[in-house]
């Protein structure tokens, strides 16, 4: 948890999400070769399996999914990215039950799944057995999780070490996660690590700024501070700026009911 005296001295939440960044991501991905995670979902699901994502955001891992024709249905809680989620299936022109809730909470909501589909969510659910044990108990062929080898918040905690003097937490990762599900379900899942590039980009220093200093709670008089850290690793391709690695190494988790 980050410390109550910073969140308190803090004007922005460092939880929340700018609409333009999902946005943003969604369209670079839309542009970027298929995931390994939608690759394993499609083996999974065969030719006519049906697909629930839970914590869907705007859909960039299911609804290609429902492009194909499956059957899909949505679980997301946030408002923002229910909304997205039902304008970018709008775009593509596809249908699918958007459930405007949280996991484990909605999972009587939702019927028997062929392939059950979370990715980039494990890292900020509070409690992760009952969440695990929901996935698999909905799922009839197969679970498939998508994270990053790290929580995303360990790569900024330099900067929370530079402006606050305050240590972060090198964890959890991947292999936590594996832990838990041998734990909760006795279950010895696959994991495959694969690399792609970066999808969150700035178009200046300002974006920069705002993003990172809302990440770190630094407050808005201090926000100046930054620069001077993150100047060393932003790099700039084709107008957009980026920050640190321009590959992001990630891992899709995943099992078959029947392994």
């Amino acid at each position: 948890m980050i410390p109550q005296r910073l969140l308190d001295a803090a004007e922005e939440s460092p939880y929340g999400w700018a609409p333009w960044v999902w946005e943003r991501m969604s369209a670079t991905a839309r542009s970027s070769p298929p995931p390994v995670t939608l690759e394993i979902v499609r083996g999974l699901a065969g030719e006519d399996g049906s697909v629930l994502d839970v914590g869907a955001g705007r859909g960039r891992a299911s609804l290609p999914m429902a492009s194909l024709g499956h059957d899909l249905i949505a679980v997301e809680p946030d408002a923002g990215m229910a909304d997205g989620f039902e304008e970018e299936a709008a775009r593509l022109g596809v249908s699918a039950r958007l459930i405007r809730g949280r996991w484990p909470e909605a999972a009587g909501e939702v019927p028997p799944t062929d392939v059950v589909v979370s990715a980039n969510v494990v890292y900020d659910v509070a409690d992760i057995g009952p969440f695990l044990v929901a996935l698999d108990d909905t799922a009839r062929r197969g679970v498939v999780i998508e994270l990053t080898e790290l929580h995303p918040r360990v790569y900024i905690a330099p900067l929370f070490r530079a402006v606050h003097n305050v240590d972060r937490p090198d964890g959890p990762s991947v292999e936590d996660l594996v832990a838990v599900i041998m734990e909760e379900l006795d279950v010895r899942p696959n994991v495959e690590r694969w690399e792609r590039p970066v999808m969150l980009w700035f178009e200046d220093w300002d974006e920069i700024i705002g993003f990172y200093g809302q990440r770190v709670t630094l407050p808005l008089a201090r926000r100046h501070e930054l620069r001077p850290l993150l100047e060393p690793q932003v790099t700039e391709k084709d107008g957009r700026l980026y920050v640190g690695n321009r590959m992001g190494g990630h891992c899709t988790v995943w099992w078959r009911k029947d392994q």
